[in-house]
């Protein structure tokens, strides 16, 4: 169980070691997010909207057939990488640069950008810190909301936001105890965020 006062603090030799795709070809310097990125120096694809840390990333994108999962969310971290949880590899919990995240996606889908009126840098401090800890995928087997593993991606979300920044960000007064189901639609349509632009994958 997750207690809202105790953190799940990851060594950070081992952050590299979890993503686990192959990795991206032809990187452009256009978007390539350096973890040592300077605040305010970066833009979303093809935009003109600056990446804050604590945007929360949506995709129509499922990686797993699913009749209760549909899209795909993910949150920019203190280190402008891109945190979020997907069947894929060994290891649910993924750290993307900009560029391995949109190379997930097939080309020509959309990515939507949100930013969080409130708890952005609490909820990205979280999510860098814990996603190492979500070692395995579960869409099917409903959990209490404050299980780490197995996990997915809006409930990985809604643990960022809950346990980084005490907010429920679906506003249906769910907690850690909760054993409900948190869809990439409740992110993305949550009052506490707002829509900034959208890029394409690739």
């Amino acid at each position: 169980m997750i207690n809202k006062n105790e953190e799940l603090v990851t060594e950070n030799n081992e952050l590299d070691a979890e993503i686990n795709d192959s990795e991206p070809s032809n990187q452009s310097a256009s978007d390539e997010i350096d973890p040592l990125a300077v605040p305010n120096e970066n833009y979303y694809p093809g935009t003109s909207t600056i990446i804050s840390i604590g945007d929360v990333l949506y995709s129509s994108k499922s990686f797993v057939t699913s009749t209760k999962i549909v899209g795909h969310v993910a949150i920019v971290g203190p280190d402008y990488r891109i945190y979020h949880v997907n069947p894929k590899g060994d290891v649910a919990g993924k750290r993307d640069t900009l560029t391995e995240y949109r190379n997930r996606h097939d080309p020509g889908e959309t990515i939507y950008a949100y930013r969080p009126s409130k708890g952005a840098t609490g909820a990205a401090n979280w999510a860098s810190n814990n996603y190492s800890s979500a070692i395995t995928y579960d869409i099917v087997n409903l959990n209490a909301l404050s299980s780490i593993s197995p996990n997915y991606c809006s409930k990985f979300i809604w643990q960022a936001f809950y346990y980084g920044s005490s907010i429920d960000i679906t506003h249906l007064a769910l907690t850690g105890s909760s054993v409900a189901w948190v869809t990439p639609g409740h992110i993305k349509n949550s009052s506490t965020l707002t829509y900034l632009t959208s890029f394409s994958s690739r």
